[in-house]
């Protein structure tokens, strides 16, 4: 089974809907004003997990103080949303699991994980003088530019030293990812 884990920006209805097709585990943040549903009510996220006890827990060497629900999300179906309350942050956040058996301290464990590869985006953006996110700027929107030319770049360079067509080596990455990602 594979893995993805995203943030935000990432974690629609939609990608939570496909990861539950494939039987991909998915762990994301979510925004707060989400709707769910128990037991046939409706709730936004934050009204639903805002009375219910937090408990203690340390997971990495980090406290975090949780609570959770098994929740349904329309045209998605059975999730487990965890509000996570770390001890030096004055506001929670929401993190959702596909696997609505996951244990809440395994989903924020899961989800640190994505520390990692916000590090390595860092250290990228660093190398290619990039700043800001993508999307907000202009200065950023050039440096993806710049990240893809230099990415096709390779891509091409690589289908000249193994002889195949630019189309038939991205071709071959992506069925050798998507390959890995479900052994």
């Amino acid at each position: 089974m594979g893995k993805f884990v995203g943030d935000g920006f990432v974690t629609t209805k939609e990608v939570l809907r496909r990861a539950k097709e494939n039987k991909v585990l998915y762990i994301g943040r979510i925004k707060k004003n989400w709707i769910v549903e128990v037991f046939g009510k409706k709730f936004k996220i934050e009204e639903l997990l805002e009375k219910e006890k937090l408990c203690k827990r340390t997971v990495e060497g980090k406290e975090f103080y949780l609570a959770s629900k098994v929740v349904n999300i329309p045209e998605v179906g059975r999730v487990k949303i965890v509000k996570c309350l770390m001890e030096d942050k004055k506001e929670p956040y929401y993190l959702v699991s596909t696997n609505w058996k996951k244990k809440p301290e395994n989903i924020i464990k899961e989800y640190l994980k994505r520390f990692w590869i916000e590090e390595k985006h860092r250290r990228d953006k660093s190398i290619l003088k990039l700043e800001g996110n993508y999307l907000r700027s202009e200065k950023s929107n050039n440096g993806f530019v710049l990240l893809m030319a230099a990415l096709a770049n390779c891509i091409e360079f690589l289908s000249h030293k193994l002889g195949l067509t630019f189309y038939d080596l991205v071709n071959l990455c992506s069925v050798e990812i998507w390959r890995g990602l479900f052994t």
